[in-house]
């Protein structure tokens, strides 16, 4: 039996993590053939290697014989990112919301190359009765007032790729059409918040964005809860609260905020 030498496992682990840098680092799917380019090696060999990150879910395949960033790796890459000063910055203001009203506060994190937003920090309700979201979790933007609250300041080609991602809801499974959905961004830019209201899952949420310097969106924060509380709270505080704790957070990381 033949086993492999030191430096056989040193070149494994070299070549994985050039193919982990490279679907990383991409924009969107990865052609087999453009990965085996990137790493200079065969493509035998790469499609060997990308079964093993495969497996392990850092990589998920996607149309054809392309591949992307997987499950783990977005775990992985959102606890470093909960480590960082993002999370860091917003924790206190989460909490102040989250007394205030004493309702689940969620702080989410954009990923932009896969249009998807990351719970990266949240505080659960002491209400029994609660909308229960795990940290890590994948939220799809076009469903859900922390995904539209940063669908809403993207550009139209990355609001449209968002919503050919998740043209249903993913809890409620009700539909609606793009026309639709722009209307209703182009209202939450106007007033600064989004508003979610789901009947079928009896959740309700108010999110607005969260900015950087450069007017870039990094994420929104939010309130979460059962539809029934939430009809008896008043909307307008509730709403103005939520914008007023995104603003904080922004100014936090140099996003300058204009005069209404």
């Amino acid at each position: 039996m033949n086993l492999p030498t030191a430096s056989t496992d040193r070149g494994s682990g070299a070549r994985l993590i050039a193919l982990l840098k490279l679907i990383g680092e991409s924009n969107g799917d990865c052609a087999l053939k453009d990965l085996a380019a990137g790493t200079g090696m065969p493509a035998s060999s790469v499609h060997r290697l990308l079964q093993t990150l495969v497996r392990g879910g850092f990589v998920e395949r996607g149309d054809g014989t392309s591949y992307r960033a997987g499950r783990e790796l977005f775990r992985l890459s959102a606890n470093i990112l909960n480590q960082m000063h993002y999370t860091a910055a917003v924790r206190p203001i989460l909490r102040e919301l989250w007394e205030q009203w004493q309702e689940t506060a969620v702080f989410c994190i954009y990923e932009p190359s896969h249009h998807r937003a990351i719970v990266a920090e949240r505080l659960l309700t002491p209400h029994p009765l609660r909308h229960v979201m795990e940290p890590y979790t994948e939220l799809s933007l076009p469903w859900g007032s922390l995904g539209r609250a940063i669908l809403a300041h993207l550009d139209a080609e990355d609001m449209r790729a968002a919503f050919a991602q998740s043209p249903v809801g993913p809890i409620t499974g009700t539909s609606t059409t793009q026309d639709v959905l722009m209307e209703e961004l182009a209202e939450i830019r106007e007033r600064g918040w989004a508003i979610y209201r789901g009947q079928e899952a009896e959740v309700a949420g108010i999110a607005a964005a969260v900015f950087r310097s450069g007017n870039m969106v990094i994420g929104s924060i939010g309130l979460t809860m059962p539809l029934r509380r939430f009809e008896k709270l008043d909307s307008v505080a509730l709403s103005q609260a939520v914008l007023a704790a995104a603003r904080q957070v922004s100014e936090t990381f140099g996003h300058a905020i204009t005069a209404d």
